[in-house]
């Protein structure tokens, strides 16, 4: 599920009403795990790179676990733990972000101990066969801890962005060898937004980010109490070394934690609005203008929460959002809309998954012969008994 707070969860529970689809040529949904306590990451457990795709969960003892797939997801290997609490970290947070580009492969994830806050990375070069010890690469002495964090792997290096939550500093960390050093903390812009209602501890830019080439897109939420009042974007279009002022992304009120995705000079993005609507959000020129599509609109009948989106070099786009019925008659769901114009036209949704375990963060990527889905389903609604699942279609 996701892990930021109570509050913005009961916040999203917002109302949908549907009626019956045709669903496309997806697989049956397959479990991933077995554990009864796997949990996705928000938009960023899938990754893929020359041909394999690379997933990342948490468990709810704090191990974050690994897998690979060199076939799209119709096998994987076994499990690898790349973190777990220890007496140095004893607390290791559930929410990895991995990233790939090629053989190169990064795992980013946090830390704390009694006293600070720590920004982890793993590297592989190898496809994710061998892992880099972990090596820290921003610390934060305060209680308010490091914000959420994201990894994106381009041409042009590797990319970690955060929020510093004690100044509100939305803060880019590169490496350009491969992981070996990380460049000084750069500052690219602050928030002031919390995601908890009058409780500055949890402020938090809830970044995205996203990188392809020499262009690196990091979009936030500036301010907001519980909310985020609008989302800005950044842009960098010389491989991190500079970014442009942050620009207009959203102009309405959402959730914040857009998800991003980038290739070639197509950028996707996807949050959910305050008022249950899905908005997809797509730009043609690198972030350079960015257009807003509400997908899907609330109602009475199902709560609504955004997935994750897609895009390839060609401005094919995926974006995946799932239902959780109200009423015994309304299924859990997983649904995907798609468009093949970077944005300009979409398709009617298509239902991958309706059932009766509760449907949470799901992520997508594009494999060799279609589409790779992965979310967490849970069996009870209170969280535990969960499992990854995986559906591959067109």
């Amino acid at each position: 599920m996701r892990r930021i707070a109570g509050p913005i969860v009961a916040l999203m529970a917002l109302l949908l009403a549907v009626s019956p689809v045709l669903a496309a040529t997806w697989t049956a949904p397959l479990a991933i795990t077995s554990s009864h306590d796997a949990f996705t990451s928000f938009a960023r457990s899938l990754a893929t790179g020359s041909g394999v795709v690379h997933l990342v969960d948490a468990r709810s003892t704090g191990n974050l676990d690994y897998r690979r797939s060199t076939d799209g997801g119709l096998h994987w290997s076994h499990s690898v733990t790349l973190a777990k609490p220890n007496s140095r970290y004893p607390v290791v947070l559930g929410d990895p972000a991995i990233g790939a580009f090629g053989s190169l492969v990064v795992l980013a994830y946090r830390a704390n101990d009694a006293s600070a806050a720590y920004l982890i990375v793993r590297v592989s070069h190898d496809a994710g066969l061998t892992w880099s010890d972990p090596k820290t690469i921003a610390k934060v002495v305060t209680n308010r801890r490091i914000g959420e964090q994201s990894v994106a792997v381009s041409s042009a290096g590797i990319f970690v962005a955060w929020t510093n939550r004690v100044t509100g500093s939305i803060i880019v960390q590169r490496s350009t060898d491969q992981g070996a050093t990380f460049d000084k903390a750069q500052r690219v812009g602050v928030t002031t937004a919390t995601f908890s209602p009058g409780d500055p501890t949890f402020t938090d830019g809830l970044i995205g980010l996203a990188a392809s080439g020499p262009n690196v897109d990091l979009a936030w939420s500036p301010s907001g109490d519980g909310q985020a009042d609008s989302l800005v974007l950044s842009r960098s279009i010389d491989g991190g070394v500079s970014y442009l002022a942050p620009g207009p992304f959203l102009a309405t009120a959402s959730f914040g934690f857009p998800s991003l995705s980038a290739s070639g000079s197509f950028l996707a993005g996807e949050v959910l609005g305050i008022d249950g609507a899905v908005v997809g959000l797509s730009s043609k020129d690198a972030g350079a203008t960015v257009v807003s599509h509400r997908l899907a609109g609330p109602g009475k009948a199902s709560n609504l929460s955004n997935g994750s989106v897609a895009v390839d070099s060609s401005g094919n786009i995926v974006l995946t959002y799932s239902r959780t019925g109200s009423i015994p008659s309304v299924p859990s769901s997983v649904l995907v809309r798609r468009s093949s114009d970077g944005g300009s036209h979409w398709t009617p949704f298509e239902s991958v998954f309706a059932g009766s375990a509760q449907v949470e963060e799901i992520d997508a990527a594009f494999v060799a012969g279609g589409t790779l889905l992965v979310w967490t389903s849970c069996v009870i609604p209170d969280g535990t008994n969960c499992d990854i699942y995986e559906s591959r279609g067109p």
